[in-house]
């Protein structure tokens, strides 16, 4: 199998990889300092795109 892949090519889905992920991690530090603020979970997830589970997972993770 040969594929011609750019120098160029790998950066750019590098960089949207990046830009992905950076995106995702600012959404769970705002879920988690609204889950601080005692938001209702629901609206969290509404309000960050994030699943209704994955806001449930933060604010279990934050107890203690």
């Amino acid at each position: 199998l040969s594929m011609n892949i750019h120098d160029s090519d790998i950066r750019r889905v590098a960089l949207a990889e990046g830009i992905t992920k950076g995106a995702e991690q600012t959404k769970i530090e705002t879920a988690k300092n609204l889950i601080q603020k005692n938001i209702p979970l629901e609206t969290i997830a509404e309000c960050t795109g994030l699943s209704l589970e994955k806001v449930q997972e933060l604010a279990n993770s934050q107890q203690g």
